[in-house]
């Protein structure tokens, strides 16, 4: 306990009253010392409770272990102990209280000193009733009053007191008897609150509340206090005495009286906690508890604890305690009905080898892929893309829901600034159903997802009659014929009309077993099964069968599962199977395999390089084939070939883009159907039917059949033939590019009533004229050889004719004596010919050395010399005829008269 210092000091009787103060406040230091013993006295009385409960303990413990009524007599008598204990601390909880409502009273009675010392300070240059009751005519200044107290604070008893009192206590903290006091109470509480008794007080009690809470009585309570205290919050009263009141705290707190003050305190906690006392204090304190935990009491006492706590875990009691509470936490963990589930299996962080989802509609591609919107490209997402205007789908899964209940779903994702907008459906279907889906919900429609950063959606509905369903995200399609992009990830479906923070669903849920190794182990003699688990391996071993059954069995591993033999004696199903490892090749951005096969049964065969993708596949009932060039400006090559059971169809055309998806939309140029109800059909320019024929040079000797059905000679054909069943000819048509080629017809050949035979028979089938007519009128020039007739007529008719005049029949008929006649052999003639007589067309000399007139010369089309003109010649010669005959007739009448006159000169001759 603090004592006063016993220097003396010299006042006058001026100074009674300050002395009165530092008397009152050495008062109030000798009350707080009375407040220390106390407290010891409390402690000592704690320790003794403490004592008589170890005791007590320990007696419960050699109970404990000879029958279960000694157990519950022990543990009466730990009760007791225990509120025992209680009580003492709550004796020494109120002394302590009271001595504390002492240490107040002199903090009070100092405080009031100070404040009588300060109000002295304050108006010292101004003559005051209080300076003159302060001072009672004392001439010692303040200063050397405070002087005088720092002396009585700073001196080596009151130091050493302080440091023995900071010893005192933290040797009763410290020390071990506490500390195990400490650890006894606490496993006493723990005992206390681990019975059935308490947890169905607990129960029971909770139950009372809950029912306190939910009644009508509390709600009415509830709603009546709520009303009340929004009347008295919302008066004008209430706000006006809470401005007032702000107004009055902000002027005490922002003037200069308070801010000194302030400044003032702060400068006096700065000098006592940097000054050496302090400092010396808080060293040695530290140094006193080191030493009491080196001590080698404390060593032993924590060895002795340490294996008190050994004994108790390796115990037998204690390891089935914790089997039985290792096993009520994994009932617990595994529950179907715990909180915060997913529904949706592979729901995020997808693989590229093992998407599970899949893609429909035309022209999406559905993939794995990462963007720096979704952990920094660190992790994988789904991205659902398309060119076209029309939506394509992700599908998901199906999982089992539950029918006519409130669901919460989620999702994460972002989307490109030429996607339309995106929606999400749940399409579900009832137990034993074969539908796709009978029930389908549209849960977020038309939502235009950020461009710029990952995006958040969230949406509670109820289901309809359905016991399982699947997730189906749609993309509506690109705004201006560019690809697309969708991506989403994070989707969760839970129970409840509240969204709680993503976990993984279904198939890609990851539980961790908090064990190295677990071994479960079954030997009968030389047979031994087991099933090893450890981090990163899995045994599982068997000296006989090992029969795996199910409804499905999966394998879902990232690398291929090895099976060095097998027989598959039924099916496999719902799996992918793919051939060799993803095409190595720039132009495969869709990651396709040499050879896969679908869960739904469709195979494919892809095929890359620079030049071409190829792939073929063989579903729906249908074999198709698709070339794709990789290699174009603007347009890219690409033709389809479908076989069906209606036949065969096989498209040409062109893409915009590159098409490494083989799905980009693609214009057609042409096309050729081959089918049962139509036979071939040709559509396009290009479409054609090559016939190849059989020689050496295979390939440019047949014909091409265009889509219009003309047919075109190849490079080395000759003739186009038509032959009977035994291969006799009936028609050659000679093709050859020389055309030396004829074209032969070994049949008549009948052209409407004009009938052409192989006889040289040109014949009228009708018996009327055969006209070799000018297709711009008139009749057509006949070449021939001899021409044998039975009759010839020239057309004549007045009808026909213009500028008719009467022809001068002297003038034709000395034209054609004019004619040098000639007698010859043509040159193609041989020595059995008979000697021709005509006129001579001299085409060969310049100055004509045979007369001809030229009216009688006959010209071709081109004008050029072709012969005699027959006709012209004919009619000359008649009129010849006509002049002869004129002169015959002349002479006849000077005959007549001459034989007139020699009969009469007969008659006078005779007579």
């Amino acid at each position: 306990m603090a004592e006063s210092n016993a220097t003396q000091v010299i006042l006058t009787d001026d100074g009674i009253k300050i002395i009165n103060a530092q008397d009152t406040a050495d008062n109030a230091a000798s009350q707080a010392g009375n407040a220390d013993s106390t407290a010891l006295i409390a402690q000592s009385t704690a320790n003794a409770a403490k004592s008589a409960a170890d005791s007590t303990y320990d007696y419960a413990n050699s109970e404990m272990a000879v029958n279960s009524t000694a157990t519950a007599k022990a543990q009466s008598t730990a009760d007791n102990a225990f509120s025992q204990a209680q009580s003492i601390g709550s004796q020494a909880s109120a002394e302590i209280n009271s001595n504390s409502t002492a240490t107040a009273k002199a903090q009070s009675a100092a405080d009031n000193a100070f404040s009588q010392a300060t109000t002295a300070i304050d108006n010292g240059k101004v003559t005051s009733q209080a300076v003159t009751d302060l001072k009672d005519g004392s001439k010692l200044t303040i200063a050397d009053l405070e002087n005088g107290l720092a002396t009585k604070v700073a001196n080596s008893e009151y130091a050493s007191y302080k440091d023995q009192t900071a010893s005192q206590i933290a040797q009763k903290v410290d020390n071990g008897t506490f500390s195990a006091y400490q650890t006894t109470t606490a496993g006493l509480i723990a005992q206390k609150v681990a019975t059935s008794d308490f947890s169905a007080y607990q129960a029971t009690t909770a139950k009372s509340i809950d029912s306190k809470v939910s009644s009508n009585d509390f709600n009415t309570y509830k709603t009546q206090t709520t009303d009340l205290i929004d009347d008295k919050v919302s008066s004008s009263q209430y706000t006006s005495d809470k401005t007032q009141t702000a107004s009055e705290i902000a002027d005490r707190v922002s003037n200069s009286a308070f801010s000194t003050y302030k400044t003032q305190t702060a400068s006096q906690v700065a000098q006592l906690v940097t000054n050496g006392a302090f400092s010396a204090y808080s060293q040695a304190t530290a140094e006193l508890i080191s030493d009491k935990v080196a001590t080698s009491e404390f060593s032993a006492y924590q060895a002795t604890t340490a294996k008190a706590i050994d004994s108790k875990v390796a115990s037998s009691a204690f390891d089935s305690y914790k089997e039985q509470t290792a096993g009520a936490i994994s009932s617990k963990v595994s529950k179907s009905d715990a909180n915060n589930v997913n529904l949706i299996p592979y729901s995020a962080m997808p693989e590229a080898d093992n998407l599970q989802w899949t893609e429909s509609g035309t022209g999406g591609t559905l993939s794995a892929t990462t963007h720096a919107f979704y952990h920094n490209g660190a992790d994988s997402l789904y991205e659902l893309n398309t060119a076209g205007s029309t939506e394509v789908f992700a599908k998901s899964p199906r999982f089992k829901i539950n029918a006519n209940a409130t669901y919460t779903f989620q999702l994460k994702g972002f989307a490109s600034s030429n996607v339309s907008s995106m929606d999400v459906y749940v399409l579900g279907r009832p137990n034993g159903s074969t539908s796709d889906f009978t029930v389908a919900q549209e849960i977020i429609k038309g939502a235009v997802l950020s461009k710029s950063a990952l995006d958040y959606r969230t949406v509670t509905f109820t289901t309809g009659a359905i016991d399982e369903a699947y997730l189906r995200i749609d993309n509506n399609g690109s705004t201006n014929g560019a690809n697309s992009i969708l991506g989403f990830t994070e989707l969760k479906l839970e129970p409840g009309d509240t969204a709680t923070p993503y976990v993984y669903g279904a198939e890609d849920t990851m539980i961790a077993q908090m064990a190295d190794d677990i071994l479960f182990k079954v030997a009968k003699g030389d047979l031994i099964d087991e099933i090893n688990l450890q981090a990163g391996n899995t045994l599982i071993s068997s000296s006989g069968q090992l029969t795996l059954t199910a409804d499905t069995v999966f394998f879902d591993t990232k690398k291929p599962v090895i099976i060095p033999n097998a027989n598959i004696t039924d099916t496999l199903n719902g799996k992918t199977f793919h051939g060799g490892d993803i095409i190595s090749n720039a132009n495969n951005i869709a990651k396709y395999y040499p050879m896969t096969i679908t869960p739904d049964g469709a195979y494919k065969s892809t095929y890359f390089d620079s030049a071409v993708g190829l792939q073929s596949s063989v579903e729906s009932g249908a074999i198709s084939y698709k070339y794709r060039s990789m290699i174009g400006s603007g347009q890219y090559l690409a033709y389809d070939s479908v076989i069906n059971g209606q036949g065969f169809e096989s498209q040409s055309g062109y893409t915009s883009a590159k098409d490494t998806t083989f799905s980009n939309p693609k214009t057609i140029t042409g096309y050729v159907n081959v089918t049962p109800a139509s036979g071939i059909y040709l559509y396009g320019p290009t479409q054609k039917i090559n016939f190849a024929g059989n020689a050496d040079n295979i390939g440019s000797n047949g014909i091409t059949m265009d889509a219009y059905g003309n047919m075109y000679a190849q490079a080395n054909s000759t003739y186009w033939r038509i032959r009977d069943i035994n291969g006799n000819d009936i028609a050659d048509f000679g093709i050859d590019t020389a055309g030396s080629n004829n074209i032969f017809l070994h049949r008549e050949l009948d052209i409407g009533n004009f009938h052409i035979n192989t006889g040289h028979t040109f014949t009228s089938a009708d018996n009327q004229a055969i006209h070799f007519a000018m297709g711009k009128g008139g009749a057509a020039d006949i070449y021939a050889g001899a021409v044998h007739y039975t009759s010839l007529v020239k057309s004549s008719l007045l009808s026909v004719k213009r500028d008719v005049k009467k022809a001068d029949t002297a003038y034709w008929a000395q034209l054609v004596n004019s004619i040098d006649l000639a007698t010859y052999q043509y040159k193609s003639d041989d020595n059995t010919s008979h000697l021709r007589l005509s006129s001579i067309v001299d085409d060969v000399n310049d100055t004509k050395q045979w007369r001809l007139p030229d009216v009688f010369i006959a010209r071709d089309e081109d004008g050029k010399l072709s012969g005699v003109d027959d006709s012209v010649l004919l009619n000359a010669t008649l009129a010849t005829v006509q002049e002869q005959q004129k002169e015959i007739d002349q002479l006849n009448g000077h005959n007549m008269e001459l034989e007139a006159r020699l009969n009469k000169l007969e008659a006078k001759i005779n007579g």
